[in-house]
């Protein structure tokens, strides 16, 4: 297995554990009749974090299988590891703040959480575009 491959399955695993690990302020928030929108966003959290914890592995999974430098494999690894940073400090954060982080305003703290978003979202693009290309120079 290819050292970028390894270093997918870690963070994957550190990602999946903040998700799961999320499902326990969702079922507290659900016993305590709490709001529907901090429920949604609890939710939203250990779904999403799992989720995406499941993508890098199987990733990970693909990632030898692809003909191209070992440059663009660890670049396509970091993109994704980044990207699952980024989400998970912006999921996990937003309900404890009570922000969406949707866009750049507000207090300091609704602030981070969009740029927790916006290094989620931008990590998942980068790192898409360079799975196309791989995926492209492995046909």
């Amino acid at each position: 297995m290819d050292v970028p491959a390894r270093y997918l399955i870690f963070h994957a695993a550190l990602i999946l554990l903040i998700g799961l690990l999320a499902g326990i302020p969702y079922g507290k928030a659900i016993l305590n009749k709490k709001s529907e929108s901090l429920i949604h966003a609890w939710r939203v959290a250990h779904g999403a974090l799992a989720l995406g914890a499941a993508l890098m592995i199987a990733l990970a999974a693909i990632l030898s299988s692809l003909q191209v430098a070992p440059l663009v494999k660890q670049s396509l690894s970091l993109a994704f590891i980044v990207s699952g940073y980024g989400f998970a400090f912006a999921l996990v954060a937003g309900p404890l703040v009570g922000a969406r982080g949707l866009s750049f305003k507000g207090s300091i703290s609704a602030k981070a959480v969009y740029a927790g978003n916006i290094v989620g979202a931008g990590g998942s693009l980068v790192g898409t575009f360079i799975l196309l290309y791989a995926t492209f120079v492995s046909l």
